[in-house]
């Protein structure tokens, strides 16, 4: 596992820490709406569908803005994943579901519904989240609609594991996908990138 990927599954991981330490002196529990049962797993994966049509529709678009996105995807995410195998792509994109669904709806969708009610939570949540994903004003946006989509899967299932679920396989797809379509990039056994890396 090279440092990129362990950072990034530490970093996403972190971010349970962070809804502990946010939730906590509110009276919050996380995953106080988490049930881990095979209805919440299907609704998550059943709800992926829409974000990858929309994927599929944005990274066929002519649009300069969303060229501009999958540019940067190609210059700054991709590279150091290539030749990943296919089962640390699919740790990144489980860290990435459940650490960011359990800060942004576990504990700051939940706090601002208790104080604001449901619409404005749904709202501010989904704003910070797509500010947090800002790597370019229309991607801000587009994560933004998907912050909307996830919370409103949270609110109308009662279950944090649909969002999780729908994050997570969705994040996969999307590695799996640009990884698939770009050039010169593979998904498989990965092989030593330093000396470190290497077999001694």
């Amino acid at each position: 596992m090279t440092p990129f990927v362990r950072t990034a599954i530490i970093v996403e991981l972190a971010l349970v820490l962070v809804a502990i330490g946010i939730g906590w002196p509110l009276g919050i529990e996380p995953w106080r709406d988490l049930e881990l049962d095979l209805r919440g797993m299907m609704l998550g994966l059943a709800a992926t569908l829409p974000m990858v049509v929309l994927l599929l529709v944005c990274d066929r678009s002519t649009s300069r803005a969303l060229a501009r996105i999958r540019g940067l995807l190609d210059q700054l995410l991709l590279p150091p994943l290539r030749g990943r195998p296919w089962w640390e792509l699919a740790l990144i994109a489980g860290a990435a579901g459940l650490g960011e669904e359990t800060l942004f709806r576990g504990v700051i969708q939940s706090a601002f519904r208790g104080w604001l009610g449901l619409g404005p939570a749904l709202v501010i949540a989904s704003l910070i989240f797509g500010l947090l994903h800002a790597i370019t004003p229309t991607y801000a946006i587009l994560a933004t609609l998907i912050g909307a989509y996830l919370g409103w899967l949270f609110e109308l299932t009662g279950n944090l594991l649909v969002p999780i679920v729908a994050h997570a396989v969705y994040d996969g797809i999307a590695l799996f996908y640009f990884l698939r379509a770009s050039p010169d990039d593979t998904i498989g056994p990965s092989e030593p990138t330093s000396m470190e890396e290497s077999p001694r």
